[in-house]
Protein backbone atom coordinates (compact mmCIF):
# COMPACT_ATOMS: atom_id res chain seq x y z
CA UNK A 1 0.00 0.00 0.00
CA UNK A 2 1.45 3.42 -0.89
CA UNK A 3 2.62 5.63 2.01
CA UNK A 4 0.00 8.30 1.41
CA UNK A 5 -2.76 5.78 2.19
CA UNK A 6 -1.27 4.54 5.44
CA UNK A 7 -2.82 5.50 8.75
CA UNK A 8 -0.81 7.69 11.10
CA UNK A 9 0.86 5.90 13.98
CA UNK A 10 -0.34 6.47 17.49
CA UNK A 11 -3.31 8.06 19.12
CA UNK A 12 -5.36 10.90 17.69
CA UNK A 13 -3.80 14.02 19.21
CA UNK A 14 -5.87 17.08 20.06
CA UNK A 15 -3.75 20.13 20.80
CA UNK A 16 -5.32 23.02 22.68
CA UNK A 17 -3.04 26.06 22.78
CA UNK A 18 -3.35 29.11 25.00
CA UNK A 19 -1.71 32.50 24.68
CA UNK A 20 0.04 32.33 28.06
CA UNK A 21 0.42 30.38 31.28
CA UNK A 22 -2.54 32.08 32.97
CA UNK A 23 -4.95 30.95 30.27
CA UNK A 24 -3.36 27.49 30.33
CA UNK A 25 -3.85 27.11 34.11
CA UNK A 26 -7.41 28.43 33.92
CA UNK A 27 -8.21 25.82 31.25
CA UNK A 28 -6.65 23.03 33.33
CA UNK A 29 -8.80 24.08 36.30
CA UNK A 30 -11.90 23.95 34.09
CA UNK A 31 -10.89 20.52 32.71
CA UNK A 32 -10.40 19.18 36.26
CA UNK A 33 -13.89 20.40 37.22
CA UNK A 34 -15.36 18.57 34.21
CA UNK A 35 -13.33 15.39 34.86
CA UNK A 36 -13.50 14.81 38.63
CA UNK A 37 -11.47 11.60 38.37
CA UNK A 38 -9.08 12.86 35.67
CA UNK A 39 -5.30 13.02 35.89
CA UNK A 40 -3.07 15.77 34.51
CA UNK A 41 0.21 14.33 33.28
CA UNK A 42 3.45 16.24 32.86
CA UNK A 43 6.70 15.24 31.22
CA UNK A 44 9.08 17.19 33.45
CA UNK A 45 9.45 17.56 37.22
CA UNK A 46 9.53 21.37 36.98
CA UNK A 47 6.13 21.42 35.22
CA UNK A 48 4.71 19.07 37.85
CA UNK A 49 5.90 21.37 40.65
CA UNK A 50 4.42 24.45 38.94
CA UNK A 51 1.02 22.76 38.70
CA UNK A 52 1.18 21.51 42.29
CA UNK A 53 1.87 25.08 43.43
CA UNK A 54 -0.98 26.43 41.28
CA UNK A 55 -3.45 23.81 42.58
CA UNK A 56 -2.30 22.95 46.13
CA UNK A 57 -5.46 21.07 47.16
CA UNK A 58 -5.24 18.75 44.14
CA UNK A 59 -1.51 18.05 44.12
CA UNK A 60 -1.16 14.42 45.11
CA UNK A 61 -3.95 12.64 43.29
CA UNK A 62 -4.57 14.84 40.24
CA UNK A 63 -1.06 15.47 38.88
CA UNK A 64 1.61 12.98 37.90
CA UNK A 65 4.82 12.69 35.97
CA UNK A 66 4.37 10.70 32.78
CA UNK A 67 6.32 7.72 34.14
CA UNK A 68 3.81 7.43 37.03
CA UNK A 69 0.66 7.59 34.89
CA UNK A 70 0.51 3.83 34.38
CA UNK A 71 0.17 3.37 38.16
CA UNK A 72 -2.62 5.96 38.42
CA UNK A 73 -4.53 5.27 35.21
CA UNK A 74 -6.40 2.15 36.45
CA UNK A 75 -6.70 0.30 33.14
CA UNK A 76 -8.07 3.23 31.21
CA UNK A 77 -10.80 4.22 33.64
CA UNK A 78 -9.48 7.75 34.29
CA UNK A 79 -9.21 10.45 31.65
CA UNK A 80 -5.77 11.95 31.15
CA UNK A 81 -4.88 15.47 30.09
CA UNK A 82 -1.28 16.13 29.13
CA UNK A 83 0.15 19.49 30.19
CA UNK A 84 2.51 20.09 27.30
CA UNK A 85 4.29 17.83 24.85
CA UNK A 86 7.45 15.83 25.24
CA UNK A 87 10.06 17.01 22.72
CA UNK A 88 10.22 13.56 21.09
CA UNK A 89 7.10 12.13 19.47
CA UNK A 90 8.40 8.58 19.95
CA UNK A 91 8.35 8.98 23.75
CA UNK A 92 4.75 10.19 23.65
CA UNK A 93 3.87 7.29 21.36
CA UNK A 94 5.45 4.76 23.73
CA UNK A 95 3.55 6.07 26.74
CA UNK A 96 0.24 6.15 24.86
CA UNK A 97 0.82 2.56 23.73
CA UNK A 98 1.62 1.52 27.31
CA UNK A 99 -1.54 3.21 28.60
CA UNK A 100 -3.67 1.95 25.72
CA UNK A 101 -4.72 5.49 24.76
CA UNK A 102 -6.50 5.95 21.46
CA UNK A 103 -6.71 9.73 21.95
CA UNK A 104 -4.32 12.18 23.55
CA UNK A 105 -5.45 15.65 24.63
CA UNK A 106 -2.63 18.14 25.18
CA UNK A 107 -2.94 21.63 26.66
CA UNK A 108 -0.01 23.97 26.01
CA UNK A 109 0.78 27.66 26.04
CA UNK A 110 2.96 29.67 23.69
CA UNK A 111 5.65 30.33 26.31
CA UNK A 112 6.54 26.63 26.52
CA UNK A 113 9.90 25.60 25.11
CA UNK A 114 8.67 23.50 22.22
CA UNK A 115 6.99 26.54 20.67
CA UNK A 116 10.27 28.47 20.72
CA UNK A 117 11.72 25.75 18.53
CA UNK A 118 9.43 26.54 15.61
CA UNK A 119 8.62 30.24 15.93
CA UNK A 120 5.88 30.34 18.54
CA UNK A 121 6.79 33.98 19.20
CA UNK A 122 5.32 34.93 15.82
CA UNK A 123 2.11 33.04 16.57
CA UNK A 124 1.92 34.78 19.94
CA UNK A 125 2.35 38.20 18.27
CA UNK A 126 -0.40 37.33 15.78
CA UNK A 127 -2.76 36.18 18.54
CA UNK A 128 -2.06 39.35 20.54
CA UNK A 129 -2.68 41.53 17.47
CA UNK A 130 -5.95 39.71 16.86
CA UNK A 131 -6.86 40.41 20.52
CA UNK A 132 -7.17 36.74 21.44
CA UNK A 133 -7.97 36.45 25.15
CA UNK A 134 -5.52 34.49 27.32
CA UNK A 135 -8.08 31.81 28.15
CA UNK A 136 -9.36 31.49 24.57
CA UNK A 137 -8.22 28.14 23.14
CA UNK A 138 -6.61 27.77 19.77
CA UNK A 139 -6.91 24.34 18.20
CA UNK A 140 -6.53 23.16 14.64
CA UNK A 141 -5.13 20.14 12.81
CA UNK A 142 -2.45 22.40 11.29
CA UNK A 143 -1.17 23.27 14.79
CA UNK A 144 -0.98 19.60 15.72
CA UNK A 145 0.89 18.90 12.47
CA UNK A 146 3.32 21.79 13.12
CA UNK A 147 4.05 20.43 16.61
CA UNK A 148 4.61 16.95 15.20
CA UNK A 149 6.97 18.37 12.56
CA UNK A 150 8.89 20.25 15.27
CA UNK A 151 9.20 17.00 17.26
CA UNK A 152 10.56 15.27 14.14
CA UNK A 153 13.14 18.04 13.63
CA UNK A 154 14.19 17.79 17.27
CA UNK A 155 14.55 14.01 16.97
CA UNK A 156 16.99 14.47 14.07
CA UNK A 157 19.17 16.69 16.28
CA UNK A 158 18.94 14.47 19.37
CA UNK A 159 21.58 11.73 19.58
CA UNK A 160 20.30 10.55 23.00
CA UNK A 161 17.32 11.18 25.24
CA UNK A 162 19.03 12.30 28.44
CA UNK A 163 16.90 12.91 31.53
CA UNK A 164 16.20 16.51 32.53
CA UNK A 165 14.08 18.27 35.15
CA UNK A 166 12.66 20.86 32.75
CA UNK A 167 11.95 21.22 29.07
CA UNK A 168 14.53 24.00 28.75
CA UNK A 169 17.19 21.80 30.38
CA UNK A 170 16.17 18.87 28.14
CA UNK A 171 16.69 21.03 25.04
CA UNK A 172 20.07 22.22 26.33
CA UNK A 173 21.45 18.74 27.00
CA UNK A 174 19.81 16.79 24.17
CA UNK A 175 19.51 18.96 21.07
CA UNK A 176 22.72 19.37 19.14
CA UNK A 177 23.12 22.62 17.19
CA UNK A 178 23.24 22.20 13.42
Amino acid sequence: MPMFFSKPKGPKVTDVIFLNENGFKHAIAKWMQQHADGIVGTWFQQDLEHLRQAFPGEAEHRFALSDRLAFMHDSGSKPILFAGHYPLHSSEQSLCDELGLKEMEVYSHLDMGLFHFFGGEKLKELMTTMVVQEDEPLTHAMITKAISNAQDKIAKQCPADLHALSEAEWMRVNVQPK
